[in-house]
């Protein structure tokens, strides 16, 4: 997903001002496997958090400190050391690394990915090199992609990486969707109003602020984006039906595993901002859902820290495929089975140093307690 926060799926037990919304794919998805109740990401920006997730290492490490940096040469990436293992590998959505990042990547077998952040509406998609226009709706269309992909008869295990824009700005909807939570009055979150005084001045004067006064304000305009966002959500997770039903009648379903996870979280107006980047907890949380059945245990909560840096070991480790040394993130494995590896993180660090938007590098430590 492409800045879902962690309170924007149903299943997420919390006061929220979204608890409106209702994600019932998602909710299964948690129902048979295991859900992480605090996972958070070490760069709250698109591109670096998917090289991250990627390659297994810190943005100091592989550098893709800033949109549409490429990751560098010589670096090791998740489907790469797949493809090597022997695993048929696919993409499709929106990627996000380098200036033409509709390009197919070499570590991928089937190349289905769109430009920067492409559209919603009638995407122009590079599909294996080849660049046409697709008819219809991008989270429909990316779906698509993934099931020709599963569906096709091959000798080898796969992998696929699907990128949706869902739900990134500007959150168009599908026309079925368009007035879905259109008799609701969403309520403003408690820090909607929160004075600045005490803030200092490039708070006040940096992008997010700025756009909350054009996008989720006055009230007519908040309730417009709050609902959109929910409802590319809500399309999203009609589409993840889609995916659960095809593996289970093509029988794929006990040995596939499933993960959900955001590349970063969003404000919706809460301290008066919109976007992400800042160390709030709408931005560095996320959700995240692992779905292994007979190994996942169904319905087990997590409440250990989990980061975007442990994607690739722990793909690696479940398919039984070596994690380089050089990874920095921990495999969730053991705590996907169920059990308590010693000495788990209680801690992390986060850091943005993008030098754009208005904003001045920082880090802060987010700690297991809050």
């Amino acid at each position: 997903m492409d800045d879902q926060r962690f309170d924007c799926l149903s299943c997420y037990e919390g006061k929220s001002v979204l608890n409106f919304i209702h994600t019932p794919n998602m909710d299964r998805l948690a129902a048979e496997g295991v859900r992480f109740r605090n996972a958070f990401v070490t760069f709250s920006l698109c591109s670096p958090s998917r090289a991250t997730m990627l390659t297994g290492k810190d943005v100091r490490t592989h550098g893709v400190n800033r949109l549409a940096l490429d990751i560098p040469p010589g670096c090791n990436t998740l489907p790469g050391l797949l493809k090597q293992a022997g695993y048929e590998t696919g993409y499709t959505g929106k990627w996000h690394l380098g200036m033409h990042s509709d390009r197919p990547r070499p570590e991928f077998d089937h190349w289905a990915g769109v430009r920067g952040q492409g559209e919603y509406v009638d995407p122009v998609m590079n599909i294996n090199g080849s660049v046409t226009k697709a008819a219809g709706y991008a989270t429909e269309i990316f779906m698509d992609h993934a099931l020709e992909f599963i569906t096709r008869k091959r000798d080898k295990p796969f992998f696929f990486w699907l990128g949706q824009k869902a739900p990134h700005s500007p959150c168009t909807p599908p026309k079925h969707l368009e007035r879905l939570y259109g008799d609701i009055e969403v309520a403003k979150p408690p820090t909607y109003s929160e004075s600045h005084e005490d803030k200092p001045a490039w708070f006040v004067e940096q992008h997010g602020h700025d756009y909350f006064h054009l996008l989720l304000h006055p009230n007519a305009a908040y309730q417009k984006y709050v609902k959109d966002f929910c409802r590319t959500i809500v399309s999203v997770d009609e589409q993840l039906g889609r995916l659960m039903k095809t593996l289970d009648e093509k029988g794929l379903t006990e040995n596939t595993v499933i993960i959900h996870v955001s590349d970063n979280g969003h404000f919706l107006g809460e301290h008066q901002l919109y976007s992400k980047m800042l160390m709030y907890e709408e931005s560095i949380r996320v959700p995240l859902i692992v779905r292994h059945p007979g190994f996942a245990p169904a319905g087990r909560k997590r409440d250990e820290m989990a980061l975007n840096l442990d994607m690739a070991p722990t793909v690696l480790e479940l398919a039984g495929v070596p994690v380089p040394k050089d990874m920095e993130g921990r495999s969730l494995k053991e705590l996907i089975a169920g059990r308590s590896p010693r000495n788990w993180r209680r801690s992390y660090r986060y850091e943005y140093y993008c030098s754009t938007w208005g904003l001045p590098d920082f880090d802060g430590v987010r700690t297991a307690d809050g």
